[in-house]
């Protein structure tokens, strides 16, 4: 675990010095390849290129209990992006009185999972927000779970 937080915090320092050397002086050789690795293992959102300022955008999946969420949460404070997981964003739209709130407190209770739509609704509306707000980029938690969620 203590090597698995020192390799995390080596990778988040020369990520950071990757993201904030544009114009600064050469980056040593292993933060560039740092740099490369994490556009190369995340083109971005939607195939978007690192052009659009988005360069952190990872994604954590697993089984339940594996310590996704720990290790998400981790890296986003580390990266200074933030950690996005899907069921608070799910827990956000129940507490925001409304329609679609009534909606998804219908299936919830009834112990239904909420379907990929729902679920692709609420993620790209969260997305459309940081991207508005200048977020440097993401850590998705948990998503996606299914093929279907994966494609769209």
């Amino acid at each position: 675990m203590a090597g698995m937080s020192r390799a995390i915090r080596n990778f988040a320092a020369a990520s950071r010095r990757t993201l904030t050397a544009a114009s600064g002086p050469a980056l040593p050789k292993e933060a560039a390849a740092a740099g490369a690795r994490v556009r190369a293992a995340a083109p971005g959102r939607m195939g978007r290129d690192q052009e659009d300022g988005r360069r952190v955008q990872w994604v954590f999946l697993g089984c339940p209990g594996v310590g996704k969420g720990t290790y998400a949460s981790r890296l986003s404070q580390l990266l200074g992006v933030p950690h996005i997981a899907t069921g608070d964003l799910v827990r956000d739209a129940l507490a925001t009185p409304g329609p679609f709130s009534n909606k998804l407190a219908e299936i919830v209770n009834h112990g239904k999972l909420v379907s990929d739509e729902i679920i692709i609704n609420l993620l790209s509306r969260r997305l459309e927000e940081g991207e508005e707000k200048g977020e440097l980029g993401f850590i998705l938690d948990g998503f996606p779970r299914t093929i279907g969620q994966a494609v769209s």
